[in-house]
């Protein structure tokens, strides 16, 4: 009796998870990878970004199957987008680096800011110093209005956190990723695009920007961006095959 229970449950059970796994992207994307189905992969993986909120394992993965399938600028483009959510991501940190060297493009130098989103995480960075600065605030309204003359100690020490807290809140703007890199973005392209010294396609040539150059993007005018290199040179460029690190809402 308990075997012929058994059997039809079983079944139920496994129909059920092979019905939810053909309904989950994620899972069928992973399945895929797994199986050495690359470009399928991809397509599962990006069908994840658009359908639910974005996540940097999920950057990180989509770029190593675009890797497999030579697709080398769009896998640097999901690893940045990858750390623009995690800065603190090393695997997509080291594959970014890997995959600049294929590309031919100079490897990114070390700064502070690097150091500081390595060691810091950008959230709880941003809301201990919110939580602290607006309590402070409420501290010191309470100590002036209630007690003036009273609490000095206890008024000083409001004020070092408020001093405290609007750093934090300072560091966190002037460090996060999704303050800093919302102007950036990369040449996707097969033969790369030009920055050149006026918007108009027969102008002088500044520079030649390789399949998967950063630009900053500084103001567009039309079919053109105006945008500036990691190394200072600026000058226009088409719009045509350049795509924001982080994408428009």
């Amino acid at each position: 009796m308990k075997n012929k229970l058994f059997l039809p449950l079983a079944l139920m059970l496994a129909i059920s998870f092979a019905a939810d796994l053909r309904a989950d992207p994620l899972a069928q994307a992973r399945a895929r990878y797994a199986e050495g189905e690359y470009a399928q992969a991809a397509k599962l993986f990006e069908q994840s970004l658009d359908s639910s909120p974005p996540q940097a394992a999920v950057f990180f993965e989509l770029g190593r199957c675009l890797r497999q399938t030579g697709q080398d600028a769009r896998a640097a483009l999901s690893f940045r987008r990858a750390l623009v959510l995690d800065p603190r991501f090393a695997p997509a940190r080291a594959a970014l680096v890997a995959t600049n060297t294929d590309l031919g493009l100079p490897k990114p130098g070390k700064n502070w800011r690097n150091q500081v989103l390595e060691r810091i995480p950008m959230d709880a960075l941003s809301l201990s110093g919110s939580a602290l600065f607006w309590g402070s605030v409420f501290a010191i309204t309470l100590l002036v209005f209630l007690c003036p003359h009273g609490a000095k100690g206890w008024l000083a020490l409001a004020i070092l956190c408020l001093a405290g807290s609007s750093g934090a809140l300072v560091l966190a703007g002037i460090c996060d990723p999704r303050i800093t890199d919302r102007n950036m973005a990369l040449v996707l392209r097969i033969g790369g695009s030009s920055l050149l010294s006026s918007p108009a396609e027969q102008s002088e040539q500044i520079a030649a920007l390789p399949d998967g150059s950063m630009v900053t993007l500084l103001l567009q005018r039309g079919k053109w961006y105006y945008g500036q290199l990691p190394d200072g040179r600026q000058g226009w460029l088409l719009t045509e095959g350049i795509v924001p690190v982080i994408p428009p809402t």
